[in-house]
């Protein structure tokens, strides 16, 4: 896929978890879009000399090592960032103030353990959503790098083909849209002007 069938299905892999989070843990459902900065990593082949395109860089291999090297990272941000920033919002926190109180509460929440699972998640998931993307290609990927050259392609389509690229763009945007409306506020306003449109009131 090109860029904007691979956005478009990034949207449509990230819909489920966003539809899961973003009700109770509006933080982690924000941490998941991290997936936006990881996914066009394999294509990052195309400017480095050393590496051949859909090759190394389009692995299961890469998808465990990117993902590995963010856990850590979410591990270090949740031991020195966040719940000392928790604990510090707790320590003012006055009677009466829910939003710190409630800010506290969540920054709490994401402890080194819980942003180590994010980020391993972020990581080597942002990496295949990519690999998804191209293995509905007809060149395919060779997701077995280095212990195995075998190819696998999906389908007979064409990476350039504008029709695909812009139907899953489309439709990770309606997807997006469709949990909007299913989890946040928005969606309570928009049923109950549709309600009142509709009952005639």
């Amino acid at each position: 896929m090109y860029r904007r069938g691979h956005v478009g299905i990034t949207l449509l892999g990230i819909a489920p978890v966003l539809y899961a989070l973003l009700p109770d843990r509006p933080f982690l459902a924000l941490l998941t879009l991290g997936v936006f900065v990881i996914e066009p990593l394999p294509d990052y082949d195309h400017r480095t000399e050393w590496l051949e395109h859909r090759k190394t860089s389009h692995s299961l291999l890469t998808a465990g090592v990117i993902g590995g090297v963010c856990a850590c990272l979410g591990w270090a941000v949740g031991s020195y960032l966040t719940v000392p920033v928790a604990d510090q919002l707790a320590s003012v926190v006055v009677s009466g103030d829910t939003f710190l109180a409630w800010s506290a509460t969540r920054l709490g929440a994401l402890d080194a353990p819980t942003l180590a699972v994010v980020g391993g998640g972020v990581g080597s998931g942002g990496v295949l959503l990519h690999l998804a993307g191209d293995i509905i290609t007809i060149s395919g990927i060779q997701p077995l790098l280095p212990f195995s050259k075998r190819r696998i392609s999906l389908s007979s389509l064409y990476a350039k083909n504008k029709a695909a690229n812009v139907g899953f763009f489309l439709l990770g945007w309606l997807a997006i849209l469709v949990v909007s409306l299913a989890t946040t506020p928005l969606g309570d306003a928009v049923r109950t002007v549709g309600g009142l449109v509709f009952t005639g009131a």
